[in-house]
């Protein structure tokens, strides 16, 4: 293999199957490899590969172009982790996921078999049951990226911690995530919110959904984890103008420098600048903020000392 041959993966995003499979397995085999989603492939130029692998899912759209344009000694792949051409095997999986499989592989099958040369797969189930298509079995590898830990001090982590009476702020954080996600790569968000949430953010890059805790289970959980930054935006409502200011003290627990609207209950309650930053409810200030206090560890070390002396003065004995 040449030191410039080229391998396209087709795959909506990073997966668990392309970086412990697919992408190793296509480095071992001397291809570099560009990850293109199925939506970009009718503008991808697919002469400049000599490797296109199909992971697990394609569109009738998507496999007619390949049909149509797939250049001369272009060799052709699917690679499958799941039993994705048997109908039978699906019973007991969700109803939506059984169309999931059936709209973009299952269906498939037949032009599958007669536009690849090759078919991937990764147990030896899957290549007994299939042995007509001479499958070939690849095997999990880690690599740097699966197995990288970054320091404290490259990663940053933001939470927030809203409840279900939070819906408009987490709807006008939303935007925010979205902007200084845009613009780091070293940050990490968690939330706390419901199955719509996660799928409302699940192209964020390094955003955490969690379900809400009851309080106990709430005060376990933080009581073990640490947090470098914790957001309370408050907007304006009756509901809220009765809010009182204990997010401090939950994020406080977790060693967390709190980022808080600049209105009661936190204006008057958070010293700006010494336990705390008071916002205006302005997106864009908190996109920067964050993103200021982000990249600068020793601001948050002033922070959180300010943090935790404030919390040792209001502690009870």
């Amino acid at each position: 293999m040449n030191a410039f041959a080229h391998a396209a993966v087709i795959s909506d995003s990073h997966t668990a199957s392309t970086d412990y499979l697919v992408l190793p397995h296509i480095g071992q085999l001397g291809y570099q490899a560009t990850l293109i989603k199925g939506a970009d492939l009718a503008k991808t130029d697919l002469s400049r590969y000599q490797l296109v692998v199909i992971c697990r899912y394609i569109t009738t759209q998507q496999l007619a172009l390949l049909a149509r344009n797939q250049p001369s000694g272009l060799q052709l792949v699917y690679f499958m982790d799941d039993d994705l051409f048997d109908r039978q095997a699906l019973h007991g999986l969700p109803l939506r996921y059984q169309w999931k499989i059936f709209r973009t592989a299952l269906r498939h099958r037949q032009q599958l078999m007669r536009i690849c040369s090759a078919f991937w797969m990764t147990s030896e189930h899957l290549l007994a049951k299939y042995a007509a298509l001479k499958p070939i079995l690849i095997t999990p590898t880690a690599t740097a990226k699966t197995l990288a830990k970054p320091t404290p001090k490259d990663y940053v982590t933001v939470c927030y911690h809203g409840t279900a009476s939070h819906q408009t702020e987490l709807a006008w954080l939303l935007p925010i995530i979205a902007s200084v996600q845009a613009q780091s790569e070293n940050i990490h968000f968690e939330l706390f919110g419901s199955g719509k949430l996660a799928q409302a953010v699940k192209q964020y890059p390094r955003v955490s959904v969690l379900h809400p805790l009851s309080w106990s289970n709430y005060l376990d959980y933080t009581r073990i984890q640490q947090r470098d930054l914790g957001l309370a935006p408050l907007l304006p409502s009756a509901f809220n103008a009765a809010r009182g200011p204990t997010k401090f003290f939950d994020y406080a627990r977790m060693g967390a420098i709190g980022i808080y609207s600049d209105v009661p209950p936190y204006q008057g309650f958070i010293r700006d600048g010494l336990d705390g930053c008071l916002l205006a409810n302005d997106p864009s200030l908190w996109a920067t903020t964050i993103l200021q206090l982000a990249s600068n560890g020793e601001r948050r070390e002033v922070l959180s000392a300010g943090v935790q002396q404030r919390l040792d003065a209001m502690t009870s004995r």
